[in-house]
C-alpha cells in the first residue's frame, strides 16, 4: 500500500536531497567545528522561549540534547529530504531533472551551511522549515486544510520567526507559478489566497497568544536580542524600511556590484537568474495571452513587486532586527522559479529549447557555487577552531607555569584577543557572501567562551569571576602594570583568581 501511494517524483526528490546533501555538507557531518554559540551548547535544552522559539527544544531534543554532528547532521538532511519532496508536490513538478535541480537549491542553499556552524540545534531549525512549506500544501490540497495547516505553521514559526517569509515566499512562488502556467480563473486564485490568509492568521495568531502568555502570565523575560522585545514598536517611517529593504535585497544578490567586495561567481549566476527569469515571465505572458486578463496581470505585478518585501518583512515588526544568512532561506523560492516553467515546457521550439538549456545549465552552475560557498565557509570554521584551540593551548600552559596554579578555581578575562589573518579577514570574506556563524578569525569572544574551552575541551575547570569582581580588577593597579598577552606579565594569579590581560 505505502509502495503504490509513494510517487516516483516523491523517490527522486527525497534521494537525490541525500545525495546532494551529502555530497555538499559531508565534511561538518563528520568534523567537530564549533562557533561561538557551539562552543557553549556542546550540550543544551534548547529551550529558547525568552527568545519566542517556543518549539525549537522539543525539535532539536530528538536526536539529543548533544552537539552531535553526525546523527544532527543527518536528521538535518532529511527534514530537507522531506522538505523537497514537499515542494514537489506544492509545485506539482513532473520532470526528474526539474525535481533533481530543486534538491540541489534547497539542500546546497548558503543558509543551510550558515544553520550547519550551529550544528547543535541545525536539525530542529530543519525541522521548522520542513513544516512551514508542509501547512501550504495542506491548504492547498484540502479545501479546510488551513485549519490543521495552521496548527503545523504555529508550531514552525515557534521553531523561528524567520519561517514566516520562508512560508509567504513560497506561497507567492505558487501564485505567479498558477497566473503564469496555468488556466486557474481569477476567482479560484482568489480563494486559494483567502485558504492561505486564513492559515497565516490563525497561525501567527496562536503564536501572538503563546508570546504574551509567556510574557504576562508567566513573568517571562523576552531577549533584546534581534529587537524580540521591540515587537510591535515603532521602526522608523516606512521609507526607511523601504530602503533598508531595497539595500539588503541588492547586497545579497549584487553585492559585488552595489559594495567594494569583488564581484564573484556568486554574484554573476544571480545576473543570470534575473535575465532568465524576466524572459520567462515575458515569454508566459505572450504564449498564454496574459495581457488579455487584467486582472490576472494585477495580481501577477503584485505578487513580483511584494517578493523582497516578504523576505525582509521583519524590518517592518521591529526595528531590532538586523537580518542574517540564517534568516533568509526563504530567498531560495526565487531560484525555483524558472523551474517551474522548465518543468511544463515541451522541446518543441527553439526558443523553448534555449530557455530549457539555460534553466539546467545556470541553476547547475548555482548548485555547484553554492556546493563551493558552503565548503569554503567549512573550511573557515576548521581554521577558527585550530587558531583558537592553538591559543588556549598556549594559555593553559603559560597559567600553569604561574605560581599560585594548583589553588587557582577562578578566572578573569580582561579585553579581548586579536587573530587577523589574511586568510580569513580578507581571502574569505571577499570570495563568499557573509555565512553568519562561520565567518571570522576565532570564536574567542568573551570570558565565557575562555571558561566553556578550558573545561570540555582541556579538562580545566575555572569559574568567570562576576562582573563587579572583574570590573575592581580592570581598575586595580595591578591591572595597569600588566602588559597584554603574549608578554610575561599579562598572566597573573592572585589568591584563586586567573588573570589575563589581553
Amino acid at each position: 500500500m505505502l509502495k503504490k501511494r509513494i510517487k516516483k517524483e516523491w523517490k527522486v526528490a527525497f534521494i537525490s536531497t541525500i545525495v546532494l546533501g551529502l555530497l555538499t555538507h559531508m565534511y561538518v557531518f563528520t568534523n567537530m567545528l564549533p562557533n561561538h554559540d557551539g562552543l557553549t551548547n556542546i550540550y543544551n535544552t534548547q529551550l529558547k522561549f525568552q527568545s519566542g522559539r517556543f518549539f525549537l527544544g522539543p525539535l532539536s531534543g530528538i536526536s539529543s540534547f548533544f552537539d552531535l554532528p553526525w546523527i544532527n547532521g543527518l536528521f538535518a538532511i532529511f527534514y530537507l529530504a522531506l522538505m523537497t519532496v514537499v515542494v514537489t508536490e506544492l509545485f506539482d513538478l513532473r520532470k526528474t531533472l526539474s525535481i533533481v535541480l530543486t534538491a540541489g537549491l534547497i539542500v546546497a542553499f548558503p543558509t543551510v551551511a550558515a544553520t550547519f556552524s550551529y550544528m547543535f540545534t541545525a536539525d530542529g531549525y530543519m525541522a521548522g522549515n520542513l513544516l512551514a512549506v508542509l501547512a501550504i500544501v495542506i491548504t492547498k490540497k484540502y479545501r479546510l486544510g488551513f485549519l490543521p495547516a495552521s496548527f503545523i505553521f504555529y508550531i514552525s514559526v515557534g521553531v523561528y520567526q524567520a519561517n514566516l517569509p520562508l512560508l509567504l515566499m513560497f506561497i507567492t512562488v505558487w501564485l505567479i507559478r498558477e497566473l503564469l502556467i496555468t488556466d486557474r480563473s481569477i476567482q479560484s486564485i482568489f480563494q486559494y489566497i483567502v485558504r492561505f490568509v486564513s492559515m497565516t492568521g490563525i497561525g501567527m495568531g496562536m503564536y501572538a497568544i503563546t508570546f504574551k502568555t509567556y510574557q504576562h502570565m508567566f513573568s517571562g523575560k523576552i531577549t533584546s536580542y534581534q529587537g524580540l522585545d521591540e515587537i510591535g514598536q515603532s521602526s522608523g517611517s516606512v521609507l526607511d524600511q523601504v530602503v533598508k529593504i531595497k539595500d539588503s535585497t541588492l547586497e545579497f544578490f549584487f553585492r559585488g556590484f552595489v559594495t567594494d567586495a569583488p564581484v564573484n561567481v556568486f554574484e554573476l549566476l544571480n545576473v543570470g537568474l534575473f535575465i532568465v527569469i524576466a524572459f520567462m515571465i515575458g515569454w508566459c505572458f505572450l504564449q498564454n495571452k496574459l495581457y488579455a486578463q487584467p486582472a490576472k496581470v494585477g495580481v501577477l505585478f503584485a505578487c513580483l513587486f511584494s517578493l523582497p518585501f516578504l523576505v525582509y518583512m521583519l524590518y517592518f515588526i521591529s526595528p531590532g532586527v538586523d537580518y542574517h544568512m540564517l534568516m533568509v532561506m526563504s530567498i531560495v523560492s526565487v531560484y525555483l522559479l524558472p523551474i517551474i516553467v522548465y518543468d511544463r515546457l515541451d522541446v518543441s521550439s527553439t526558443i523553448n529549447n534555449a530557455y530549457s538549456w539555460s534553466v539546467v545549465v545556470l541553476l547547475s552552475l548555482t548548485i555547484f557555487n553554492f556546493a563551493i560557498i558552503s565548503n569554503i565557509a567549512y573550511f573557515n570554521m576548521s581554521l577558527k577552531y585550530e587558531r583558537s584551540y592553538a591559543v588556549m593551548n598556549r594559555i593553559l600552559d603559560r597559567i600553569e607555569q604561574t605560581e599560585g596554579y594548583e589553588n587557582a578555581t577562578q578566572l578573569a578575562v580582561l579585553g579581548s584577543i586579536s587573530m587577523k589573518t589574511e586568510m580569513s579577514s580578507i581571502n574569505v570574506a571577499e570570495n563568499i557572501p557573509s555565512m553568519t556563524g562561520a565567518m571570522g578569525d576565532t570564536f574567542l569572544f568573551q570570558p565565557y567562551h575562555y571558561e566553556y574551552m578550558l573545561a570540555n575541551q582541556f579538562g580545566k575547570q575555572l569559574y568567570r569571576v562576576d562582573e563587579e569582581k572583574l570590573e575592581e580588577l580592570r581598575n586595580s593597579t595591578m591591572f595597569d602594570e600588566m602588559e597584554s598577552w603574549p608578554a610575561s606579565s599579562s598572566i597573573k594569579i592572585v589568591n584563586d583568581v586567573v588573570i589575563i590581560k589581553f
